[in-house]
């Protein structure tokens, strides 16, 4: 087993919540930030990834194709030099000679749908990777704790705590298939790759011969979340003036659903931290429980939707009062 902090799938995910309908808990700024990007260009290029239905995307355009080599720089020129004819062959061969009707425009003008893909990446990319940049401190501690637990022989704890929606069954860890299929490992090695987009990133390759690779959230990726929400000192953050600065990580981070296990792992801190501090918030009106299944979720109210909105823009002064 070994870690990989690999773009390409930071990349994947981030168009797969934003534009393909595949919630992986990116919080709301970065979402609108990934949108102003590509609003020139437009997500439409997407469409045939991520239609209803369908969960197949060719190999030689998936940005975690080079995995576990290579970053996000090398896979556009991988993709820019893709040529028309080994895009129609892999889709011929998902297919099975039948291609869906979200892929007909790609099929009659393959080279045109190329470019006009590696563009969009390319401006989604060039917008988040400042954000990347600033997770480089969380990866390179992510990277020594795996490290420690596998020299420690402590890789099922590892494993246990990847994410709120896996769950370690024995020798067995379940992901959110939702082909329910069953899979094993052989003598393939396991590469685990944190992504930096939202607690919900949950991303595997199986169909590999030499290794198999699982996405999962970075953890304490909530702390970018409260860098990145203002560029401001955080002391000026009137957020985290009013509520606390972790309770402003909490309500930024519970713009959607959130398991405490996965508020927990994005924290960087202990289940019981994360409940102290979502029961004031829950108490005070701002955060709401509701059980789904097994799992508690804790989500932002209307009222707590309002506070974050009006603490967050509260740093603007209007033109009149300076």
């Amino acid at each position: 087993m070994s870690l990989v902090a690999h773009q390409g799938a930071t990349l994947l995910s981030l168009v797969a919540d934003v534009f393909g309908g595949r919630s992986h808990g990116v919080p709301r700024r970065w979402r609108q930030l990934i949108r102003t990007a590509v609003s020139r260009v437009g997500p439409t290029v997407l469409n045939p990834l991520f239609a209803p239905g369908y969960s197949v995307i060719p190999d030689c355009v998936t940005p975690t194709v080079c995995m576990p080599d290579g970053d996000a720089a090398s896979q556009f020129a991988q993709l820019a030099d893709l040529s028309p004819d080994t895009l129609l062959d892999e889709l011929e061969t998902e297919f099975g000679g039948t291609v869906p009707p979200q892929w007909r425009l790609v099929v009659d003008h393959p080279q045109q749908w190329i470019h006009a893909y590696v563009g969009l990446l390319q401006c989604v990319w060039r917008e988040f990777h400042p954000i990347w940049r600033s997770a480089e401190g969380l990866i390179r501690r992510e990277t020594e704790r795996v490290g420690a637990a596998l020299v420690q022989g402590c890789a099922e704890a590892v494993l246990q705590g990847l994410s709120g929606r896996f769950h370690l069954a024995g020798d067995s860890l379940q992901l959110p298939d939702p082909q329910g299929t069953t899979y094993t490992l052989d003598e393939r090695r396991l590469v685990l790759v944190p992504v930096v987009s939202g607690p919900g990133a949950s991303m595997f390759a199986m169909d590999r011969t030499d290794m198999v690779w699982i996405g999962y959230p970075l953890p304490g990726i909530g702390r970018l979340w409260e860098s990145s929400a203002v560029p401001v000192e955080p002391t000026k953050d009137a957020l985290s003036l009013v509520v606390g600065q972790l309770r402003a990580v909490i309500l930024r981070a519970a713009a959607q659903p959130l398991a405490m296990g996965e508020l927990a792992v994005l924290l960087n801190c202990s289940p019981a931290n994360a409940t102290h501090h979502c029961s004031h918030l829950v108490d005070a009106g701002l955060l709401e429980r509701h059980r789904e299944g097994r799992n508690v979720r804790i989500g932002r109210t209307e009222r707590g939707d309002a506070v974050v909105d009006l603490l967050s823009q509260a740093r603007k002064v209007p033109e009149g009062f300076r």
